[in-house]
């Protein structure tokens, strides 16, 4: 096709191959030279495209061929192989809706593996009346309330699986490195009747660490065991299901040799 402009005296004349409306240009694209030319790009590697280059200074790194495909993986923020945990944390339980517990636990883990750990745990807990037995007290009618049992304490033994750590933005302004882990112990419940019960606990953990010896954390941990009570003259016994929510710190030692 052939465009001509004229200017006064002047004239030009332009050539162009292009096609000048959208079905030539489908055409084109469906051809077969222009299928067999997209083919035969593709399928070829990187390197044959552009040649490969030793990058001696900054400025080389732009004749680099780029890479088809990135992963970037890195280690633990907090390291933790042949290193103890010392935490403490206050909890309350989330279950009973009648009666408050409020407590201290306490737990000394040491990491054989980045990823598994053998601990002890304690917890220390005092139970009150929450507002609701005071409203039913007063009635009409009145109704009396109580706890037939009662934790005081939880001591026992268990190991700690570490699988799943990462890191999240806190208010877009700071990365927070984190750890999520989960814990099994048997132990025994030391209830107000001055009866110890063989208990099974069960425990999820998410640690945030300010750095490499020291983290803030949240717990999760439930304890469920067969308590002996006294109900109307007769001793019998009570599946009993206790579920704490807790808030804490934890320390490490002694000073990560490595990372």
């Amino acid at each position: 096709m052939a465009q001509s402009s004229s200017s006064g005296d002047s004239s030009a004349t332009v050539s162009s191959s292009a096609p000048s409306t959208e079905s030539e240009a489908e055409d084109v694209y469906d051809s077969e030279a222009f299928k067999a030319d997209a083919n035969q790009q593709s399928s070829s590697p990187v390197s044959s495209r552009k040649a490969e280059v030793e990058a001696q200074n900054l400025s080389d790194l732009a004749k680099l061929a780029p890479f088809s495909d990135i992963a970037v993986i890195q280690k633990r923020f907090l390291p933790k192989t042949k290193r103890f945990e010392a935490s403490a944390s206050g909890f309350t339980n989330l279950n009973n809706p009648f009666f408050t517990s409020y407590g201290l636990g306490l737990e000394l883990s040491y990491y054989l593996t980045e990823k598994w750990a053998v601990e002890l745990l304690g917890q220390f807990s005092s139970t009150g009346s929450r507002q609701v037995n005071d409203d039913l007290k007063d009635g009409p009618p009145q109704i009396t309330t109580d706890n037939l049992v009662t934790s005081k304490g939880f001591f026992g033994a268990g190991v700690k699986w570490n699988p799943i750590y990462g890191k999240i933005t806190w208010l877009n302004k700071s990365i927070v490195p984190f750890d999520l882990n989960f814990n099994v112990a048997l132990g025994m419940t030391q209830t107000t009747s001055n009866k110890s019960e063989p208990t099974l606990h069960l425990g999820t953990s998410q640690v945030f660490a300010y750095n490499k010896r020291m983290a803030f954390r949240w717990d999760i941990s439930w304890n469920a065991y067969q308590a002996t009570v006294i109900e109307q003259g007769t001793e019998k016994k009570l599946t009993q299901n206790d579920l704490f929510l807790g808030l804490g710190v934890s320390f490490y030692f002694p000073e990560a040799s490595y990372r």
